[in-house]
Formats: structure tokens, C-alpha cells, sequence
């Protein structure tokens, strides 16, 4: 058995990726290669470029690799949601009491998911339109609700399960343009409309008439509609909480590193609780397998997998901010951009809350390092920032482009990169 580490889940996929792409060629598509290529890439300085930093004072050199950043990663998943979690978070409108909703459907469903990819979209459109209709029955008026919705496509045990969590205003603005709260939603009501709506949805967009006979099983099998939990009490309140809350259930990949148990080169044992007993299960699966079930959850390029409804919606959202600001009793913050003007942690900040250490100062001597220069492998240097007349011999260079002299005026290459 290998030793199970951070890099265990990567050198699965590097063992056998290949392998696995000739068993099942359907997966020998970029949209899967060249997620799994982040992964294995990140934090390499050769493949994914770095930034350079030299001791002021005694030429002390470090290179920090960039990384991935992408969910399926288990190195960048905790940075990644942290950082949809601080956006979400303020997101949400002060004032305002929202409600976590998760919206489900029986197994013999989710296949045509898996099949259709592209339904997935118009299932969280559906999402929205059921609360809507049920906050609508509950005061028999017409509102204007927010939602933020997260689609998830991995149950606990890393099989296809494509359900939707929620983030609801537990009210909206009504016709005359006051706010209505919404403190009691029925149970039952819940579960029947959201049949009702992913039903007519599956109706809607399907042209295989063989899902009409699971349409019909779906009525027949779940006379009582199907299940949709609905949270006790309030959404934490912002900061650290709402945080930590949000996620668990944002963007986290289907696997977390410290569930791995067991890799031989053949097989992969790992962990859950299960959802319905709340016990730990352990599953030992071959490592195509397991390959297969972490790769299913790859959403097709561009896909927006958090979406914004309602009040929250992108065109909306401002408008609707300062709008409630002047009717509700609890005024919002001063600024009105709110969750605009604090963009993400620096890179420094997020280094010391996750080791405790600064890694701005030298280890040599301890003082301050200063950035010298971003290099990309593909487009070399992007940009320097000579900081001395004469520096101590640097490490050896990556390649050909990474050929340079520090000496002389700052070089900038007329590149635009999103790490940039």
C-alpha cells in the first residue's frame, strides 16, 4: 500500500488516467482532459508559471508556483470555496431572514442528467420557479423572491446525485412594493410542487418518449411528492459562520483528501456517512472505477454550477439592494456595493491563516522579500521589478524563456492573464 498523503488523490489520476480514457473513450474529451491536466499540473512551476520574490537584503530567492484553482482539485478546493463563500456572503442583503432549501429527486431520475447535461440548467431555473410558486401559495400573492442556487452532483458516497441547495429570502417584495415575510412553508406543499415542477420540467425538454414512463412511475412511486428538506430556523448570520456554513455545500469536490484510506495501485478504499444512518461506510472500489466516479461530476466548460435568481439576480441585484435599504427597518451598510469592494484574500494573507507563517519575509534573515518577477511558462517573463544593480546568481532558469537579465528597465509582455 502507498502512503496516503495531500498528493494521493493526483497520483491516482496520474497512474491511470490514461488508462482509464481507453476503457471508457467517451471521457477522452477536453472538457474532461483538461480539467484533470490543471490538477495534475498545480503547483508546478514549470507547467503553471510562478512569481519570484528576492530578499531585500541578503538576495534570498523564492519562487511560489500558481496553482490550479479549479474545484476538482483537492490542493485548491479549500481556497476555491473559501473564496465563493466570502462572495456569497456578501451577497446576501442585510435585513433581510433567509431559509436553506434542498431540492431532490428519486435515483431512476438523475440517469437522464447524467445522459443530459444540458438539462441541468433548466433544473435550477425549475428550483427557482418551485419556491416561488410555493411563497406565492403561502400569502396567495404575487412576489419577488431571491434565491442563490448550488448544484450539486455528488452524494456522500460519490455517486451521480444531482440536487440543488438554496439559499431563499424567506419572503419578497409584493405588488404594492412592500416586503412580506414568510415564516411557515407546509412540508407537504413543498414536496409536491417541487414533483410537480421537475416533472413538467423533464416533460418540457425531453424528446425520448421512454422518459414518459418515468414520469409516470415518479407519480405513481411518490404519491406524496418528492423530497425537499427544508432547514430548521435561520441562515447563520454573516462572517466566520455563514462562512464555514455555505462551505460545505458551494463547490467542495466529491472526495476530500483525509477520506482516502487506502491505494495500492489497484484499488481505492475510502470513507462516507451515510446519509440516512449516520454511520461511516467504507467502500473499496478498482481505480478505474473510482476514477469514473470522481470524473462524472465534471460539468461541462463555461457551466455556472452557482446561479443568482429573483432580487440576487446579476442586473438586479444593485437596484434591488437600495431599493430595500430605503423600505426595510434595518438599513444596509453605508456602502452600497457591498460585497464589490472587498475583492479576494491576497495570497500572503490566506499563506499565514493556513501554516502561520509570513511568507514575505526571508528565511535566511528574516527580513522583507520583495517581488522580482511573474514568469508564465508559455509566455515567459511578464513582467520584472529590478529591484538591485548587482544580485546574486539566481536559480537555474525553467527553459528558454525564462532566459533574461534583471539588470536594465522593466520588461512587460503585452499579455493579459486572469492570475494577473
Amino acid at each position: 500500500m502507498e502512503g496516503i498523503d495531500k498528493n494521493t488523490f493526483k497520483r491516482i489520476f496520474y497512474d491511470h488516467w490514461d488508462a482509464f480514457k481507453q476503457t471508457h473513450p467517451q471521457f477522452d474529451h477536453s472538457d474532461y482532459n483538461d480539467t484533470i491536466q490543471k490538477m495534475l499540473d498545480c503547483g508546478d512551476p514549470k507547467k503553471m508559471g510562478f512569481v519570484q520574490y528576492r530578499c531585500c537584503s541578503c538576495g534570498e530567492i523564492r519562487r511560489i508556483a500558481f496553482t490550479c484553482k479549479s474545484c476538482f482539485c483537492l490542493s485548491c478546493a479549500k481556497v476555491y470555496t473559501d473564496r465563493w463563500a466570502d462572495f456569497i456572503a456578501r451577497r446576501l442583503m442585510p435585513g433581510i431572514t433567509y431559509r436553506h432549501v434542498v431540492l431532490t429527486m428519486p435515483e431512476f431520475l438523475r440517469l437522464w442528467f447524467f445522459r443530459h447535461p444540458e438539462w441541468l440548467s433548466p433544473l435550477m431555473r425549475t428550483g427557482h420557479a418551485c419556491l416561488k410558486d410555493i411563497l406565492n401559495t403561502c400569502t396567495k400573492d404575487t412576489l419577488d423572491i431571491g434565491n442563490i442556487i448550488v448544484l450539486q452532483t455528488a452524494g456522500r458516497s460519490g455517486h451521480y446525485n444531482p440536487h440543488l441547495h438554496i439559499l431563499m429570502t424567506a419572503g419578497g417584495i409584493d405588488k404594492k412594493g412592500r416586503w412580506t415575510s414568510v415564516s411557515y412553508i407546509p412540508y407537504k406543499m413543498m414536496h409536491r410542487k417541487w414533483q410537480y415542477h421537475l416533472l413538467e420540467m423533464l416533460r418540457e425538454h425531453a424528446a425520448d418518449p421512454a422518459i414518459d414512463k418515468d414520469i409516470d412511475r415518479a407519480w405513481t412511486d411518490y404519491p406524496k411528492g418528492f423530497v425537499a428538506f427544508l432547514q430548521e430556523g435561520d441562515v447563520p448570520p454573516g462572517g466566520k459562520g455563514l462562512a464555514h456554513y455555505l462551505a460545505k455545500y458551494v463547490v467542495s469536490p466529491p472526495i476530500s483528501v483525509r477520506r482516502i484510506e487506502w491505494y495500492d495501485g489497484k484499488t481505492v478504499r475510502y470513507w462516507y456517512r451515510d446519509h440516512k444512518t449516520g454511520k461511516i461506510e467504507h467502500e473499496t472500489l478498482p481505480v478505474l472505477r473510482f476514477i469514473g466516479r470522481m470524473v462524472q461530476h465534471i460539468l461541462p466548460k463555461g457551466f455556472q454550477r452557482i446561479r443568482y435568481y429573483g432580487l440576487h439576480g446579476n442586473v438586479r441585484y444593485q437596484k434591488m439592494r437600495e431599493y430595500l435599504d430605503d423600505i426595510l427597518p434595518v438599513g444596509l451598510p453605508d456602502d452600497p456595493r457591498g460585497y464589490r469592494v472587498l475583492g479576494p484574500k491576497p495570497f500572503a494573507q490566506r499563506f499565514v491563516e493556513s501554516f502561520g507563517k509570513d511568507p514575505m519575509l526571508c528565511p535566511k534573515c528574516g527580513d522583507m522579500m520583495c517581488l522580482e518577477l511573474i514568469y508564465h511558462p508559455q509566455y515567459g517573463i511578464l513582467k520584472e521589478f529590478p529591484l538591485f544593480e548587482d544580485l546574486p546568481d539566481e536559480p537555474e532558469p525553467l527553459g528558454a524563456t525564462a532566459q533574461r537579465t534583471l539588470h536594465g528597465t522593466q520588461r512587460l509582455v503585452q499579455v493579459s492573464l486572469p492570475f494577473l
